[in-house]
């Protein structure tokens, strides 16, 4: 038996990770079982200061906390005796079960955050919260490790092999730009682990290192479980300003809100005032993308190109009659039924609207309207509450994709058209023409200097620091109440960009959701 420091007596491994082993031991001189993580310290660490940060982590005294006892360093190796807590982490348990409730992960997250707010009041920094590093215990209460340790090791600074110790899928963007650890990046962080528990995976994780820096730097998260309250609360800590961030208090009252909703129901438009700005850093390189594949574009359309939309298979309603899904000319109607292209079917409706606009032209639509499904289009929209409300519905214009024979991509609305050289691909929905509760800014763009063109909710018109080619609409952040709605995905070619209802984004990378279209 292994006797550390004449005190502490090993008995068992219990686990291993990149900062090092874990043992379980026992306190001779109190009697009493302990924890014992052996360090891993790479060369160029500064012992004393891992040691002086442990023990400051020690004096904290909360529930959520994983208690220090005590720092000890013998034959060159450093030992944190720590509270014994033999649970399942939060990654073993997504792990396990897939991604969780709603509202289970906005109790689990509030108990994180109480403990990260003992910490920061104290003056400490977790630096390294991730699902890893948090422990749930019966009736799910929770324990977070390794306060101290992570800053002490100084991890972006350290690299073995060529890489980033630590968790890079975790870790707030303004760290990657040399800034110091601050509560905002542990806000950041818990972000990034409420939504690994929501949706079962991390929010950037990509298959290279340098692409998940690259997503923590101007992606967005895109949600497919994570609503309401708790997807609120993920997308304002997950925001690149640290001024923007969401804060401890305002993230209280959300994850408040979230523990006790009806998570089943579709999310509700918000008040943009109540979203937080996303603000992107200029683009100062690009890496280099693998050359464009050469496309027949004269081959049948199901196989013209992976980026042929696979969105949803669009139902247009009488009061939308000027609204069609690549519609094949103005002359030619559409049969309900009819194969369509890629093996979809088409389908009529003439039904007449439960929420009529109030626009007079639409409402004079004629009475049967038809609606063909793009290649590879998947089941239905999120459709519309039951009740409208009074208000008038907002101006609509509808989004169109665009494609261009040598490739590339347009989104385009009769606000900005799309370049010389594009062939309209089909209809997405629609956007609404001016701002309205719930929605965001919604331009078009263009990468300087190289055929690549896609679409940005940078609030503030610059394009990610690209170049702004004018304002397409506006796009609503949750699905509105009074219609039915699609998801819109911005996706990534390699050489190029586009947008898709596909949350796969037909075979290529997702980047992130853009927001919610009208149909």
């Amino acid at each position: 038996m292994r006797l550390v420091a004449g005190r502490y007596a090993i008995s068992a491994e219990l686990g291993r990770g990149g900062m090092g082993v874990v043992w379980r031991a026992e306190d001779r001189v109190l009697g009493r079982p302990v924890a014992l993580k052996e360090l891993a310290t790479p060369p160029g660490t500064n012992l004393e200061r891992v040691m002086r940060e442990a023990r400051t982590a020690g004096r904290l005294n909360d529930p959520g906390v994983v208690t220090v006892y005590d720092v000890v360093s013998e034959h060159g190796a450093t030992f944190i005796v720590m509270e014994l807590v033999v649970a399942p982490t939060l990654a073993d348990i997504v792990g396990r079960e897939g991604p969780l409730a709603n509202d289970r992960v906005a109790a689990l997250g509030l108990q994180v955050l109480s403990a990260l707010e003992s910490a920061h009041a104290a003056g400490i920094v977790h630096r390294d919260v991730k699902p890893s590093n948090i422990m749930v215990l019966p009736g799910d209460r929770v324990k977070l490790a390794d306060f101290g340790i992570a800053r002490a090791m100084d991890d972006p600074s350290l690299t073995q092999t060529g890489g980033v110790m630590g968790s890079p899928g975790y870790m707030a963007p303004e760290l990657f730009a040399g800034a110091g650890p601050s509560p905002a990046t542990d806000l950041w962080a818990l972000g990034a682990t409420l939504f690994h528990a929501a949706e079962g995976r991390a929010p950037f994780q990509r298959t290279t290192t340098a692409a998940t820096l690259h997503a923590i730097m101007y992606d967005q998260p895109v949600f497919e479980n994570c609503r309401g309250p708790l997807a609120d609360a993920v997308r304002g800590l997950l925001t690149q300003s640290t001024s923007d961030r969401l804060g401890a208090t305002g993230l209280r009252g959300l994850l408040q809100a979230a523990r006790s909703a009806i998570t089943d129901s579709p999310t509700q438009a918000v008040d943009p005032a109540s979203l937080p700005t996303i603000v992107f850093e200029p683009v100062t390189a690009k890496v280099a993308a693998p050359a464009p594949t050469t496309v027949d574009w004269d081959r049948p359309r199901k196989r013209r190109l992976p980026l042929v939309l696979t969105g949803v298979a669009v139902a247009v309603v009488a009061a939308l009659g000027a609204i069609f899904l690549l519609k094949p000319d103005t002359t030619t109607p559409v049969t309900a039924g009819a194969p369509g292209p890629a093996g979809t079917t088409t389908t009529s409706t003439s039904a007449t609207p439960t929420h009529p606009k109030s626009n007079p032209k639409k409402s004079s639509a004629p009475p049967t309207t038809s609606a063909s499904a793009l290649p590879g289009a998947s089941s239905a929209a999120v459709p519309p509450p039951s009740s409208a409300g009074d208000k008038p519905h907002p101006a609509e214009v509808p989004l169109i994709r665009y494609h261009h024979p040598e490739g590339g991509h347009f989104s385009a609305t009769k606000k900005v058209g799309p370049p010389a050289g594009f062939t309209k691909e089909g209809v997405f929905g629609s956007l609404v023409a001016t701002a309205e509760p719930g929605t965001r800014k919604l331009f078009a763009c263009k990468v300087k200097d190289q055929k690549d063109w896609f679409t940005s909710t940078d609030q503030s018109g610059k394009c990610e620091g690209q170049q702004s080619l004018g304002l397409l609409g506006h796009i609503y952040a949750n699905p509105p109440s009074w219609a039915g709605a699609r998801a819109l995905y911005r996706c990534n070619a390699g050489a190029s960009h586009f947008d898709s209802l596909d949350a796969g984004c037909e075979g290529k990378t997702k980047e992130f959701l853009m927001g919610y279209v009208v149909v």
